[in-house]
């Protein structure tokens, strides 16, 4: 099954088309097709095939990278995601040489029937230490002991980023998310100075901006985070939000911290009244653009999704209650809603499909077949162009 999501306007409006010398060598001959369809349909096609098409002359390496036809390229990746599958394997080593894991990456279209790249990447790291933070556009980014790393699958470059600031507690609490009216990437990252365990948390922050082609490079702020926190920040409307990690007692102390990108400021959330189960299984999530608190355990096989209607005025709504009862208990726990698109709620049922959930007819459409094999990670991605700097 294939559909196709929403038209994304885009932040700003488009470049001017290409200049005419950058496609007069692709229309001459009595043959040729008119400039316009050829533009069309190269920016159709994966990175990786306009990459080598580069090479073919001046005119076609000056047509791919014209500003015009990265945005139109870019325009339609978006409405066309595709499927990223990774998969961690350790590699065996010597016993005096550094541990060191290989990642398979597998990119396919929606209905599974083309691959649109494969490779493998290798980090200097052992297996068990190696996560991806969640995403869902063109980039992909890991973090391990050594530090950070930021790839992008459509050009299979891999880059280690700037070190990051010591935490003495050793526990990683990052979130990474697109900022679009920027086109930036936000990797934030909270680190814990305490050096003696029996005084408050001192947990600073620090945040880096990608930017395409461009150099990167961490900034403290000064703001502290007021709370140990658990699970990957979620960003919505240039606010990060986590979970607290602190298992509560009594009911309403439990919250939901905030970081504003804009204001460099720390404040809090609170969940739905009345309905937080500490001992539940809540994760936070980002679907249509906005904030929601996912119930995997609020009742037997269902899963609640509790969306963010007024930030300002913390209102929570119960937007989808889904009945999962085609599913094993212990798989539940780890269902995750991916995107909202088109009347329907992708989810990851972690390890064995890709979900479709329909909103209107309340069904659920399993695609396991899509995805046939042990993969340790699934994301939505987009195509891009996106290069690192010089780093």
């Amino acid at each position: 099954m294939k559909k196709k999501p929403p038209i994304t306007t885009p932040s700003s409006p488009p470049p001017a088309p290409p200049q005419r010398d950058a496609v007069s060598e692709l229309t001459m001959g009595p043959t040729a097709l008119p400039a316009d369809l050829i533009i069309n349909i190269l920016s159709r096609l994966p990175v990786k095939s306009l990459g080598m098409f580069k090479c073919v002359s001046k005119q076609w390496l000056s047509l791919i990278t014209d500003p015009y036809f990265i945005s139109m390229h870019r325009h339609l990746c978006l409405q066309n995601p595709n499927i990223l599958l990774l998969k961690k394997t350790p590699l065996l080593q010597q016993p005096h040489m550094k541990k060191c894991t290989r990642i398979d990456l597998c990119s396919l279209n929606f209905d599974g029937s083309c691959k649109n790249l494969e490779f493998s990447l290798c980090l200097s790291d052992e297996e068990q230490d190696i996560e991806m933070l969640p995403s869902k556009w063109d980039l992909v980014c890991f973090v391990s002991d050594s530090g950070f790393y930021a790839c992008n699958p459509s050009t299979q470059v891999m880059v280690k980023l700037p070190e990051a600031s010591c935490c003495t507690s050793g526990e990683v609490n990052a979130g990474m998310g697109y900022v679009k009216e920027r086109d930036e990437y936000v990797l934030v990252h909270l680190f814990d100075r305490s050096l003696d365990i029996h005084v408050d948390y001192d947990i600073g922050c620090e945040v880096l901006r990608l930017s395409d082609g461009e150099d990167c490079e961490w900034k403290v702020v000064d703001a502290n985070c007021p709370f140990v926190v658990r699970g990957w920040g979620v960003l919505v409307e240039n606010v990060f939000y986590w979970m607290i990690w602190d298992e509560y007692n009594q009911v309403g102390d439990e919250e939901i911290v905030s970081f504003d990108l804009m204001k460099e400021e720390f404040g809090t959330i609170s969940p739905p009244e009345g309905c937080f189960d500490p001992h539940g299984a809540w994760s936070l999530v980002e679907l249509g653009g906005k904030l929601c608190l996912v119930d995997n355990m609020a009742r037997p096989l269902t899963i609640d999704i509790w969306v963010l209607k007024d930030c300002e005025n913390q209102k929570w709504v119960c937007e989808y209650s889904i009945n999962m009862n085609g599913y094993a208990h212990d798989l539940l726990k780890c269902v995750i809603p991916l995107d909202c698109r088109d009347g329907e709620i992708l989810m990851d049922a972690k390890q064995e499909s890709l979900d479709y959930y329909d909103v209107k007819k309340k069904r659920i459409k399993r695609m396991d077949h899509l995805i046939a094999g042990e993969w340790t990670w699934l994301r939505l991605y987009t195509e891009s162009f996106f290069s690192f700097g010089s780093r």
